[in-house]
C-alpha cells in the first residue's frame, strides 16, 4: 500500500506559489476570445499600453512598411501588402467619425490593401476604433487575429455608419484572448463597389490599446494583497 503524506503549508505561502504559477504559466488549454465594443469596458480589464500612432511621425507622414517602433517596452510593427501606410489626424487630413485631433494610422490611399499591426511579443488583447477611409453610409468589416504561426485565431466583425461628424462615434473593436497568443492583426473593410476588391485595408484606426502577456507590477501587488486578505479571513474562521 502506498501512503501519501501531505505536509501543512501556510495559506500565505500557498497564495504566493499560486500567484507565481499564474504569472509564469499562462496555461495550455485552447484559447478563448471575447470581443468588446466599448473602449471604456476594454480599458477597465487591466493595465494596457496605449499606442499613439504619432510615434510614426506627424500627420502627412508616408510610412514605408514594414516599420517598427517600441512603445511601453513592446515592439509595434505596421505593414501593408502595398508596402506603404500613412499618418493622418482627424480634422487635418482625415475627416470621419473619430474625435478631432486623434492621431490615426491609415492606408495611404490604396483600396486594394491590407492594414496590418504586429506585436514583437504575443499579447493578450488589443482595442481601437475603426473608420473606413472612403466609404460613406453603412459599412461593415472584419479584424482577423493571427498567431505567430500565421494561424487565424479569431475574426472580429464590426459595422457602423460613416459620416464626417468627427464626433468620436467610429466603432470600437476590442479582442481579448485567454492566453497571450496574438501576434498580429489585419484590419479589413468590406467594399460594396463591384469595381473594387471585396475587401481592403482602406481604413483608419486611432489609438491602439494593448493588453500585454504579463500583468504590470502594480496589478500583481493588488492581486497579492487580495490573496493575503483572503488568507487572513480563512485564518480567523
Amino acid at each position: 500500500m502506498i501512503r501519501i503524506v501531505s505536509r501543512p503549508v501556510s495559506c500565505l505561502a500557498s497564495c504566493v506559489v499560486a500567484l507565481a504559477a499564474l504569472v509564469a504559466t499562462p496555461g495550455t488549454a485552447a484559447a478563448s476570445f471575447v470581443q468588446y465594443s466599448s473602449r471604456a469596458t476594454f480599458d477597465s480589464l487591466g493595465s494596457f499600453i496605449p499606442v499613439d500612432w504619432g510615434v510614426f511621425g506627424p500627420a502627412g507622414t508616408v510610412i514605408s512598411t514594414p516599420a517598427f517602433q517600441t512603445v511601453g517596452g513592446l515592439s509595434i510593427g505596421v505593414a501593408s501588402s502595398q508596402g506603404v501606410l500613412a499618418r493622418a489626424d482627424e480634422g487635418t487630413d482625415f475627416f470621419g467619425d473619430f474625435a478631432v485631433g486623434d492621431h490615426l494610422l491609415t492606408d495611404a490611399g490604396s483600396e486594394s490593401d491590407s492594414t496590418i499591426v504586429s506585436f514583437g511579443t504575443p499579447v493578450r488583447g488589443f482595442g481601437t476604433q475603426i473608420d473606413p477611409h472612403y466609404i460613406t453610409g453603412p459599412f461593415s468589416g472584419v479584424v482577423d487575429v493571427f498567431s505567430s504561426t500565421d494561424t487565424l485565431l479569431f475574426a472580429a466583425d464590426y459595422s457602423g455608419f460613416a459620416t464626417s461628424a468627427e464626433d468620436d462615434s467610429a466603432p470600437f473593436v476590442g479582442v481579448v484572448s485567454s492566453v497571450p497568443d496574438i501576434s498580429f492583426v489585419v484590419f479589413l473593410i468590406n467594399q460594396p463597389n463591384p469595381a473594387l476588391p471585396p475587401q481592403s485595408g482602406a481604413v483608419g484606426i486611432n489609438r491602439l490599446d494593448v493588453l500585454t502577456a504579463v500583468p504590470e507590477p502594480a496589478s500583481l501587488a493588488l492581486l497579492l494583497t487580495g490573496l493575503v486578505a483572503v488568507c487572513a479571513v480563512r485564518r480567523r474562521v
